[in-house]
């Protein structure tokens, strides 16, 4: 009998602490989500023959332009980062000589030429891995560029946390120069040009001020034998951000609640090219209004887009226009 009184005390004080410790902590307090943003329709300038590149901010409508030719390499900008990447809207090509000697490449011959895969994918890159073996690469900066300044041959020597430092010149040996590329971790990428004997480009706005780029990039058809490179104008997307694509709701059905539950991807030509098509029969592209864009930005914000046309209000192609609005 004392046995079970003292197990009914026992419990009696369990239960007292349990209750005590409960009181300390915080009700939940409930979260009550914004109400969706108006929709909005933006059309974008980047010319009859796609000569502009364009950065887009949903949040902002903020715009940001350059020709999309004007660059040449693309380093990653964070810290921890080592891949770069060609300009595939120049048709640029690559090859690894395969020898440490600067002095013993002086054309193009042996060259076995590679590309960047569309989606940038830092397993895909034409450079690869370039940190561990110093070796020569011939870039072939495209076939607008003039004859005299269409290749170049270069060493990435090295980077660290602030900076990578390339050694570069013309075939021949002449015009060579080092070149130090910062780093800068407010940025995704730094861009650079070998014009004017090299230099650091200021084109991409900070990585939380855009979510999209318009521009012109190379896309490779792996169904054709043999592969088929191929100029194509399209949106990538900011690679802090991620997208997933639906063409089973319509436009005005998409909601929060539905959002929440989709499959999102960061690869970069997610939206890409294909939201519109040529039709031969009538020389003009169509846009593919049914394919829906929904867009989770770096602040976990989720917007809805499709586009609507791509031409101007004079009939002019690369215009590309668009209906978003905030979740």
């Amino acid at each position: 009998m004392n046995h079970i009184k003292k197990y009914n005390i026992s419990y009696a004080l369990w239960f007292t602490l349990l209750l005590i410790i409960s009181s300390c902590f915080k009700e939940d307090e409930s979260v009550t989500l914004p109400p969706p943003g108006d929709a909005q329709i933006f059309r974008i300038s980047q010319g009859e023959d796609y000569h502009r590149q364009q950065y887009f901010d949903l949040n902002t409508t903020d715009t940001l332009g350059s020709e999309y030719s004007s660059w040449d390499l693309c380093f990653q900008s964070n810290p921890t980062g080592w891949h770069i990447w060609l300009n595939g809207g120049n048709f640029a090509l690559i090859a690894n000589m395969n020898t440490q000697d600067f002095d013993a490449v002086h054309d193009t011959t042996g060259a076995s030429w590679h590309w960047d895969e569309a989606s940038w994918n830092p397993d895909s890159t034409a450079i690869g891995d370039w940190r561990d073996v110093r070796l020569v690469y011939v870039l072939d900066r495209g076939f607008s560029k003039p004859a005299a300044e269409r290749y170049k041959k270069i060493i990435f020597q090295s980077e660290d946390e602030s900076k990578y430092e390339i050694q570069f010149s013309n075939l021949d040996g002449s015009e060579q120069n080092i070149v130090y590329v910062p780093k800068n971790s407010l940025n995704s990428y730094a861009y650079f040009t070998f014009n004017d004997g090299g230099s650091i480009l200021n084109i991409e706005p900070a990585k939380q001020q855009w979510d999209m780029l318009f521009t012109r990039y190379r896309y490779i058809f792996y169904d054709e034998e043999p592969p088929l490179p191929y100029l194509v104008t399209g949106v990538l997307i900011n690679p802090e951000i991620s997208v997933a694509v639906d063409s089973s709701m319509t436009f005005s059905e998409i909601d929060y609640q539905i959002a929440i539950t989709l499959t999102y991807s960061n690869t970069r030509d997610v939206i890409g090219w294909k939201w519109k098509h040529f039709d031969l029969s009538t020389s003009a592209y169509t846009v593919h209004q049914n394919v829906n864009y929904i867009i989770r930005d770096m602040e976990g914000v989720y917007w809805k887009l499709h586009f609507i046309d791509f031409y101007n209000e004079e009939g002019d192609k690369g215009y590309p226009q668009f209906e978003f609005q905030r979740l």
